[in-house]
């Protein structure tokens, strides 16, 4: 069961009245829906998108707490005259309907809620010559008696709407006068019997065509209709509380999905939903999708994970994304490919994109040394530098040549990863005191040895360069112009969490919440969700499909590997692939940009410390995007 998200609402009810006419519209942006709108953000959703051509679907009403609020669904088509309000008492929609029947418009959608004991009504009215019986305020009883009858009198179905108005239920439903394939239509089902009624009516070869959920106590009643019908392929869930409708709305939408109903009702101070969404021709394949589920799902049992999120890119098109298990275990919350993970070293790529942005805007040069006389940050980090550190360049940061195994990740010298040392520190601190402490083992360009602190170092030239906090720099001038709003260095404990970053659970591989994350920055302190990290790739992929940031000479020697390794400037690289890996307690990445036209990211909110985790994670994406049957032609950018 999902745990109830709470809310705190203030009160207001709107009435709304717009008649529509057709037109001849265009097939952008097809459908746009929101949910959890208070009655003025609904007049301002409304407002906006009728402007540009919109036309309402649904108005799904309901109350949480002591206000009402919308869900609702608009698509960009034509259509006849249309009039819709919402925030109607019963005895305003009776009004309305009569008067509307009188001039020829006929129900397209009604659905009610109750607050204070009150029935209010949302509905949409267009113009046609359909023959029609509607009822509002009924019982169940009034209800069954009301189907049973009209039935009988050749009126098929159309939409039931059930809902609490105090300790009563109530049901708004329209019958018209037509035939059809063969339908069932139940109401007062519990979850668990609306459950076996979809088992059982699927298998039969039904769908769902129209699902309402409502609450009387602390149960959950719906009201469905089923219909022997053909079409596209098809998803329905409901009991989601507001995060679980959100992230199943994002996966289904990055899997190419749109949604063709969505029910909100109330649960107590709290609102549930009930969807369903139908597959767009465009999109990728069902099979497709299934060997991508099989595959993810192999890995992420083989290895415990709470939750995945991916994303894949073809051409520059994002093709498909997912959220895989659970954002946070502890409350039953999704993982959406629209949540935020750290992403750990899949950050030291977007460093070297700032630096050769810097270069290409001749700031600075990758010959620049870093410390001593004349240098880029001169005698910032102390007075006495040893012969070898003033030979450090910009190059020898970028491509891990600068302090040998003194300043690398390893423990082999006994000493391990500066940047997991002295907690207590600043940015500041921690590099005076490495480089009072740890010469550089190597002649600087000479011995390849990973290290986030040189990457820290690479942080501070940003800053000294541009004048700006690094992650400041970065956001307006590397991830706005690629279109990124949503990435951010993240915090340190789970108290600083964002509301829509995952939670990181402990396999055994250490505390998530006991490391300085804040201070990795340049080396591995992003959060990103998949769909945003790759809205950046496609910007600095060196393809010709999107605009890159970077000009082919600076991309060009970002991704030319060092003398010494096959690592380049930020990025490691295979022939002509690209790529980056990270690893943090809680936390396991990986980023490929890949010479075919492909490009794929896998975030992890939990790390297995086996050996084979990060080699099997490689292996895995390589196996999903080579088992997908053929790649469709649209964008969910």
């Amino acid at each position: 069961m999902f745990s109830p998200i709470r809310f705190h609402f203030g009160k207001m009810l709107f009435l709304l009245v717009c008649l529509c006419t057709s037109a001849v519209l265009s097939a952008a942006n097809p459908w746009v829906a929101r949910h959890n709108l208070s009655a003025a953000q609904y007049q301002q959703f409304y407002n906006t998108y009728t402007q540009q051509g919109y036309r309402p679907k649904q108005v799904s009403c309901y109350s949480a707490g002591n206000s009402i609020f919308y869900a609702a669904l608009f698509e960009k088509v034509a259509g006849p005259a249309l009039v819709t309000h919402h925030g109607m008492s019963a005895a305003d929609y009776q009004q309305k309907f009569t008067t509307y029947a009188q001039q020829g418009y006929r129900l397209t959608w009604v659905d009610g809620c109750g607050l204070n004991g009150a029935a209010f009504y949302s509905a949409i009215w267009e113009k046609n010559a359909a023959i029609q019986i509607a009822r509002h305020g009924m019982s169940p009883a009034q209800y069954q008696q009301e189907y049973t009858t009209q039935s009988q009198n050749g009126y098929r179905i159309k939409q039931v709407e059930g809902f609490g108005v105090g300790n009563a239920i109530q049901f708004v439903a329209v019958w018209e006068k037509t035939t059809g394939p063969a339908l069932i239509a139940r109401h007062n089902l519990t979850a668990a019997q609306y459950q076996q009624e979809f088992n059982t009516n699927t298998q039969n070869g039904y769908r769902p065509t129209h699902v309402s959920g409502y609450n009387q106590g602390a149960t959950d009643y719906y009201a469905c209709i089923f219909e022997k019908v053909g079409g596209p392929a098809w998803s329905a869930r409901h009991r989601m509380d507001s995060k679980n409708y959100q992230a199943e709305f994002d996966n289904h939408y990055y899997q190419g999905y749109q949604p063709v109903l969505v029910n909100g009702y109330s649960d107590g101070p709290s609102a549930r939903f009930v969807a369903i969404w139908e597959k767009t021709p465009e999109s990728i394949s069902i099979a497709g999708i299934q060997h991508i589920d099989k595959t993810i799902g192999a890995y992420i049992s083989k290895y415990g994970l709470p939750g995945a999120g991916v994303g894949i890119v073809k051409d520059g098109r994002l093709i498909f994304a997912k959220g895989y298990g659970f954002a946070d275990k502890s409350t039953g919350e999704l993982v959406s490919p629209t949540d935020l993970f750290r992403v750990a070293s899949v950050s030291k790529p977007l460093t070297g994109v700032a630096i050769m942005k810097l270069v290409e805007q001749n700031k600075l040069k990758l010959s620049d040394k870093v410390f001593g006389n004349g240098s880029i940050l001169g005698f910032a980090y102390g007075q006495t530098l040893s012969n070898w550190e003033t030979q450090i360049t910009v190059q020898h940061l970028l491509e891990h040549t600068a302090g040998g195994t003194n300043w690398d990740n390893n423990n082999d010298d006994g000493v391990g990863d500066p940047m997991f040392s002295n907690d207590g520190m600043t940015q500041a601190q921690l590099i005076t005191t490495i480089l009072a402490q740890r010469d550089p083992s190597h002649v600087p360009g000479t011995k390849y040895a990973y290290s986030n602190f040189g990457f820290c170092i690479l942080g501070r030239i940003i800053e000294k360069v541009t004048g700006q906090g690094y992650q400041t720099y970065v956001k307006t001038s590397i991830l706005a112009p690629c279109g990124v709003d949503d990435m951010h260095i993240g915090g340190d404990t789970k108290a600083q969490k964002r509301h829509n970053e995952v939670v990181y659970h402990d396999l055994g591989g250490g505390d998530p919440y006991g490391m300085k994350v804040a201070r990795m920055d340049a080396h591995g302190g992003w959060i990103a969700s998949p769909v945003d990290f790759l809205r950046l790739l496609v910007r600095v992929d060196g393809f010709a499909t999107k605009p890159d940031i970077l000009g082919a000479a600076a991309f060009n020697t970002m991704v030319t590997k060092s003398a010494v390794s096959s690592y380049a400037k930020g990025w490691q690289t295979n022939g002509n692939n690209y790529f980056h890996s990270g690893s943090l307690p809680g936390t396991g990445t990986v980023m490929v940009r890949a010479g075919n036209g492909l490009s794929w990211v896998f975030f992890t909110n939990g790390k297995s410390d086996a050996a084979a985790f990060f080699g099997d994670m490689d292996k895995l994406m390589w196996d999903v995007v080579n088992g997908i049957p053929a790649w469709p032609a649209n964008d969910l950018f």
